[in-house]
């Protein structure tokens, strides 16, 4: 009997970016050149790439591995309830294993690589969670797509993201606000959130990742409850298409 051998370069995990769980629903990854398996685990797993074929046949590393060589690959959505997004890939993976008793490096093959994907609209929130529905336009006052979206809160410590739709619409649900603001119980419990928002031009589904390297601060908040829901419209005046 012939044993197969085969190397798989990496495994991905998406996670939905509200419940940071990993994602049930059957997307899509794609680059080019790029053949996508999935375990019975769930994962994503890189099997081929351009440059890698003499790597992935035998389970032994080479002497002389391939150099780091980035991909780029794009998580797409069928049911339309995640946007889709591009992230970055550099293979090959760290296949070192560590010290006894020592977790594995980030770098690490046999570590998944998790994405997250950011809701869409259309994408039904968790019950306990605040809902805020954003509308992102540019310097002209025109939905802007793809521009990613922070809102954070220093105490308790929470901070979301977002992704802008085609029509510059934004949903961010957020867990875990206090029902009451225990250092003054007698006020409403809204806490104030700030923004900060980032947008580049791309011809590909844009990549959060790279993106939040550009935050740039919003001088607007937003007063934000427990199970509410809150609308709001923000203006990226440096954003000029």
């Amino acid at each position: 009997m012939e044993r197969i051998e085969s190397r798989a370069l990496a495994a991905i995990r998406l996670l939905d970016a509200e419940t940071l769980r990993p994602v049930a629903e059957p997307v899509t990854l794609s680059g080019e050149g790029i053949r996508i398996l999935r375990n019975t685990s769930g994962l994503l797993v890189v099997a081929a790439a351009p440059g890698f074929a003499d790597y992935t046949e035998h389970f032994e590393p080479p002497e002389i591995p391939p150099p780091p060589t980035p991909f780029t690959l794009v998580a797409s959505d069928a049911s339309r309830r995640y946007l889709d997004r591009s992230f970055t890939l550099v293979l090959p993976r760290n296949t070192t294993p560590p010290p006894p008793g020592q977790p594995l490096p980030a770098d690490s093959v046999f570590r998944p690589v998790d994405v997250t994907l950011y809701p869409s609209p259309l994408m039904r929130p968790s019950v306990r969670s605040a809902v805020v529905r954003l509308r992102v336009v540019d310097a002209h006052g025109k939905p802007l797509s793809s521009a990613l979206v922070s809102l954070t809160l220093a105490v308790p410590s929470i901070e979301r993201w977002g992704l802008s739709n085609h029509n510059g619409d934004a949903l961010i649900p957020i867990a875990g606000i206090p029902v009451a603001n225990w250092s003054n119980p007698e006020a409403p419990p809204h806490f104030t959130f700030s923004i900060r928002a980032a947008w580049a031009p791309s011809s590909l589904p844009p990549d959060p990742d790279s993106l939040a390297a550009a935050f740039q601060p919003l001088s607007s908040t937003l007063e934000i409850a427990a199970g509410e829901e809150v609308t709001a419209t923000i203006q990226l005046t440096w954003a000029n298409p």
